[in-house]
C-alpha cells in the first residue's frame, strides 16, 4: 500500500523544520508528503526540498486559505496514497511510527479498519485524579490511563494515554490520525467553525466509525508539542467548544428526553468550570467566549 503524509500549517515554519527530520528517519518512508500552508510567506517549500529532497518521496507544497478542515480537504484533493496520514505541524514522530500504524491497517476485521491513531508520548491535561472524575461525570474531554475509552453525548472524549495493546476506540484525534483512502469516497472534513476548528476530528471520525473500525496502537508513538504559535487562547477556545458540542449533538444524536437531559447536564458542567475559571483566575474575557459560543448556537438554530 502506498502512503501519503499530509500536514496543514499556519505560520509555524520552525515547528515544521523540527518535524521533517523525524519524517526523514522513518523506517517506512511515505511515497508522498503534502504541506498545505495558509500562513505568511516563508521558505518552507525550500526547507522541504533541503531535508527530504533525496528521500525519493513526492514533495507537494500547496497554498490555501486559512481553515484547518479546508486545508485538510485541499490535501485530500491531491493525495495519491492508499493510506493517508494527517499530523499537526507541531508533532515529532518516533522512527517506527508509520511502520507500526501500517501494521494495524493489515489487520483483518469486520468492519474493516478505516482509521488508526498512534499514542502520545506526553498526553495533555489532567490524567486520572479528581479533575478527571469531574470531567468524566459531565462527559467532557479528558485523558485517562485506564483502559476504557469513551465518547460522550456532546462529543466529549475519554482519551487513552497508554493502551496496553492495540485497542478499538470510538474516535481519533486530529494530530495523529491515518485513514484508508476509501473512507473519503463518502466523507470530507467539515469546516463548521472559522480558522481553527474545535472538535472537527471528533465530528469526522465519528462519521467514519459508522462504517469502519477505528484503532489506537501503543506501538506508534509521537510527541505533540502544542506550539504556542497560532494557537487560540482559552476564551476563544471556550466559544468554539460551546458551539462544537451543539453542532455534534444536533447533527449526530437522537433528540430524546434522556439525550437532551444528558446534553444539558454536560453543558452545565462546562459552564460551571468556565465560570469558576473566570472568577478564580480573574479572566472576565471568558464571558466573551461564552457569549460568542451562544451566539454561534443561536445563529445555527435560526438559520435556514
Amino acid at each position: 500500500m502506498t502512503i501519503t503524509v499530509a500536514i496543514p500549517t499556519l505560520n509555524r515554519p520552525g515547528d515544521m523544520a523540527e518535524f521533517m527530520p523525524t519524517l526523514q528517519t522513518q523506517t517506512l518512508l511515505p511515497d508522498q508528503f503534502i504541506v498545505v500552508d495558509a500562513g505568511d510567506p516563508s521558505d518552507l517549500a525550500e526547507q522541504m526540498q533541503t531535508v527530504l529532497g533525496e528521500t525519493g518521496m513526492e514533495l507537494l507544497y500547496l497554498r490555501s486559505e486559512k481553515g484547518l478542515c479546508l486545508q485538510r480537504n485541499v490535501a485530500l484533493d491531491h493525495a495519491t496514497g492508499d493510506i493517508i496520514f494527517f499530523f499537526d505541524d507541531d508533532v515529532e514522530l518516533e522512527p517506527t511510527y508509520i511502520e507500526k500504524v501500517m501494521e494495524c491497517f493489515a489487520i483483518e476485521s469486520s468492519p474493516p479498519i478505516g482509521c488508526v491513531q498512534g499514542t502520545l508520548i506526553d498526553p495533555p491535561g489532567t490524567i486520572d485524579g479528581w479533575k478527571s472524575s469531574v470531567y468524566r461525570a459531565f462527559g467532557l474531554t479528558h485523558w485517562t490511563s485506564e483502559q476504557d475509552p469513551d465518547l460522550y453525548i456532546a462529543g466529549g472524549v475519554r482519551f487513552l494515554t497508554d493502551p496496553k495493546d492495540i485497542v478499538e476506540v470510538p474516535v481519533a484525534q486530529g494530530c495523529r490520525m491515518a485513514f484508508r483512502r476509501e473512507v473519503f469516497e463518502n466523507e470530507r472534513f467539515v469546516q463548521f467553525l472559522p480558522g481553527y476548528n474545535q472538535n472537527e476530528d471528533v465530528d469526522m471520525t465519528f462519521r467514519v466509525g459508522r462504517n469502519w473500525k477505528i484503532l489506537q496502537t501503543p506501538f506508534a508513538k509521537l510527541l505533540h508539542k502544542e506550539s504556542p504559535v497560532s494557537r487560540i487562547q482559552y476564551p476563544a477556545q471556550l466559544g468554539q467548544i460551546i458551539y462544537a458540542h451543539w453542532y455534534f449533538f444536533t447533527r449526530h444524536r437522537d433528540k430524546t428526553p434522556a439525550s437532551i437531559a444528558q446534553y444539558a447536564w454536560s453543558h452545565s458542567g462546562l459552564m460551571t468550570l468556565a465560570l469558576a475559571r473566570a472568577v478564580i483566575k480573574v479572566q472576565p474575557e471568558v464571558l466573551h467566549g461564552i457569549k460568542d459560543g451562544y451566539q454561534r448556537c443561536f445563529n445555527d438554530l435560526t438559520s435556514d
